[in-house]
């Protein structure tokens, strides 16, 4: 009766209902089974930023923490939207948040070549990293400090203080979800001068950058540990330092295929895209999760193997889909290592991208218009990508009316009460 939109919004919505999709696993409901048993016995080795993340994702559109009443003008249906927590560790409220990065990264981006880089740390220092977070603030600037070490090869370059410009990505984990700390960066083929001259760069010696990397980072970690640590870690750390240098003569792993090697991720908007969207999630997809036994506590998930990558399933070194079952508790601290301290960005601009940068990269074409920039803000509401993501509008009422905001009936708890 009320057209063929509403028909299909109240059909979308009713099969997005929790009783109607299919019981699989999520991560919410996993620690909200699991968390009052596992927090009061590791409570010791759990920092703060994990504790907030943690209980506010577990409160995720609850109720009873409040919600916004949205009635219809017209008859008497009403719809209850339950508040977002924005948690770093919540998947939902991540989806919101990876837009929003993913823009601001994408409207800095000038409208020339691109390189994707990828730097990582030794294992043998992923100790120092998991015990010292400060480190991850190090391990940026050594990165910085290499990819410019590139540039200031030459007297010139120097004299002109030319800098490359580039967007560093910290991830944490990979598929096996292993505390593994790398750099994914996106770097511009262009250094900009003190004249504010755009110069195309493009050629990036990788022998010398796998070689600077390893110099700038060990050197910092050790400035680091002097200042930060109890001397016999930072003396030992010395001593593995200098076993680092002679093991790894190469320097240490530093990757950039140029952007056309990545076959449908071909330029900078997309890869882009791609790399944020591991900066801003939980370590593991729900759809990786296969099945937890109430009895035994054991929960099964899987991961496909980087060595897989772009090899055929003939291949006889192909290792296939690999299967993990452990205990819950141990999957929980596979996960909460990788929440970030408060107010930790884990995405930085350097050189012309950096906000304090002194030369200014306005008057050059940018990768996204203004236009598009715009239109793209104007959808980062959470009505617009539950249509989006679900296929149905939330507040559009049965009787083909939009539901509008009711703040007497709502529930805003107050945050300290």
């Amino acid at each position: 009766m009320n057209g063929k939109d509403v028909y299909e919004n109240e059909l979308n919505k009713l099969s997005n209902l929790r009783a109607n999709r299919e019981n699989k696993l999520t991560i919410q409901s996993i620690f909200q089974t699991y968390w009052p048993f596992f927090k009061p016995r590791f409570i010791d080795r759990l920092r703060p930023a994990i504790i907030t993340n943690v209980e506010k994702m577990i409160d995720c559109k609850n109720l009873a923490k409040g919600y916004l009443f949205f009635e219809c003008p017209s008859c008497d249906q009403f719809h209850l939207q339950g508040l977002s927590c924005h948690s770093r560790f919540c998947v939902s409220c991540n989806q919101r948040y990876r837009e929003r990065r993913t823009l601001a990264v994408q409207s800095k981006l000038l409208d020339v070549p691109h390189r994707h880089f990828v730097f990582s740390i030794a294992k043998e220092l992923r100790d120092y990293f998991r015990l010292y977070r400060g480190l991850f603030d190090v391990l940026f600037s050594s990165v910085n400090e290499a990819l410019q070490s590139l540039v200031f090869s030459s007297k010139v370059a120097v004299k002109e203080d030319r800098r490359l410009g580039l967007i560093a990505f910290l991830h944490t984990f990979g598929r096996d979800l292993k505390f593994n700390p790398h750099i994914h960066v996106l770097v511009a083929e262009r250094t900009l001068d003190i004249h504010e001259t755009l110069r195309k760069f493009s050629y990036f010696h990788f022998e010398k950058l796998r070689l600077y990397f390893q110099l700038a980072l060990l050197r910092n970690i050790s400035n680091y540990l002097k200042d930060h640590a109890p001397k016999d870690t930072y003396h030992r750390f010395n001593r593995l330092r200098n076993f680092l240098t002679a093991k790894y003569k190469k320097g240490f792993y530093a990757h950039g295929p140029q952007l056309k090697d990545y076959g449908l991720l071909n330029s900078a908007k997309k890869v882009s895209d791609y790399i944020t969207r591991y900066a801003s999630r939980p370590a593991i997809s729900e759809e990786r999760i296969l099945s937890l036994d109430p009895l035994t506590h054991q929960l099964t998930w899987c991961y496909d193997p980087h060595e897989d990558d772009h090899k055929s399933k003939d291949d006889p070194s192909y290792l296939g889909r690999q299967v993990v079952t452990e205990h819950v508790f141990r999957f929980i601290a596979r996960l909460i290592v990788h929440i970030p301290d408060q107010n930790f960005h884990t995405i930085r601009y350097f050189g012309f991208y950096a906000n304090k940068s002194k030369k200014s990269v306005s008057a050059f074409k940018k990768l996204l218009s203004a236009a598009h920039i715009k239109l793209k803000r104007s959808r980062m509401n959470w009505r617009f990508m539950l249509k989006s993501i679900y296929m149905y509008h939330p507040i559009l009422c049965s009787c083909g009316h939009t539901m509008r905001l009711n703040l007497d009936y709502s529930f805003l708890r107050d945050p300290g009460g």
